[in-house]
């Protein structure tokens, strides 16, 4: 089924329109080859991350915004990033997999929302995972050089 959304660059947008593992993007089409964070596209290879609403296209910072797409928890890396609520408002789950570098609360201790909970690295980049809500940290499940899987349940803070 084909997905029509708006993606905009810096200044520019962009109507794109998924076909399959296709793309076509202002009315042109590419077959992009995935291959982790290796992208090629018409025969040029490039590394990409993304990072909230930036993408970085062989180390170049591109802001970027889309329109028609729903939102997913996860996406992305840096701040503020917490997953999937399975257990309960105040679950802060690993955004991706990788390797707990800190766990920077214990349990007991009080957060507000935004507090730094745990560091995370992943693709050579750390992130850092925060409280959801304002609460108690009820549960640390992990701790320092622990590897992760995503939304991996790190911590759980209880509202106060």
């Amino acid at each position: 089924m084909a997905r029509t959304f708006t993606l905009r660059v810096e200044d520019t947008e962009y109507e794109v329109e998924t076909q399959g593992r296709a793309l076509r993007i202002n009315g042109k089409l590419f077959r992009p080859e995935i291959d982790g964070e290796m992208i090629t596209v018409e025969g040029a290879t490039h590394r990409i991350e993304i990072d909230g609403q930036n993408a970085f296209v062989d180390g170049i910072v591109y802001p970027f915004e889309t329109e028609g797409l729903e939102e997913r928890k996860n996406r992305g890396l840096g701040s503020v990033q917490v997953g999937p609520q399975a257990a309960g408002g105040g679950a802060v789950t690993a955004i991706m997999p990788g390797l707990i570098i800190k766990v920077v609360v214990e349990e007991g201790s009080s957060v507000s929302a935004g507090d730094v909970i745990v560091i995370l690295e992943a693709m050579k980049m750390e992130s850092e995972i925060c409280s959801p809500i304002d609460g108690v940290v009820k549960e640390v499940s992990v701790k320092a050089g622990d590897n992760v899987t995503q939304n991996q349940v790190l911590a759980i803070v209880e509202e106060a």
